[in-house]
């Protein structure tokens, strides 16, 4: 998925979504592996999440729906960036360095918004994932 589709389908989501939350750990690096456990008569198919640097096993965080993930999020990709968060009974808004305010149906939403936003700023060539390591901003 391009980065922009995803945005727009942030953009559009009315509150947290585990397919998107999937979307953004795979541009972010995480890689999904499934494994077969349990005894041979009866494994279970499990899927596993690796982080990205390490390959350590995880759970895949909730960007969407826990601002503290869209907050790692955000500092993962944008590091070294200012912003802030602001939330009503509509919604929330979020804004990034001197970037654009972006609302959405939750404050996460928004901050994932906002974060993937400012790493791919209206670049037609930007890839579909992140580099193993963005340059501080």
């Amino acid at each position: 998925m391009a980065i922009s589709d995803l945005i727009l389908q942030l953009q559009h989501a009315k509150g947290p979504n585990y397919d998107l939350d999937v979307s953004i750990g795979i541009v972010m690096g995480y890689k999904r592996k499934v494994e077969m456990r349990g005894p041979d008569e009866s494994k279970d198919r499990k899927v596993v999440w690796l982080y990205p640097k390490k390959g350590d096993e995880v759970s895949l965080p909730r960007f969407t729906e826990n601002l503290e993930d869209a907050y790692f999020l955000t500092r993962s990709i944008l590091p070294g960036c200012v912003g802030g968060v602001s939330w009503d009974e509509e919604g929330g808004t979020a804004k990034l360095d001197n970037g654009a305010y972006f609302t959405a149906a939750t404050p996460a939403l928004a901050l994932c918004i906002a974060a993937l936003s400012g790493a791919f700023a209206e670049d037609d060539d930007a890839p579909e994932t992140l580099p193993n390591s963005l340059p501080p901003s």
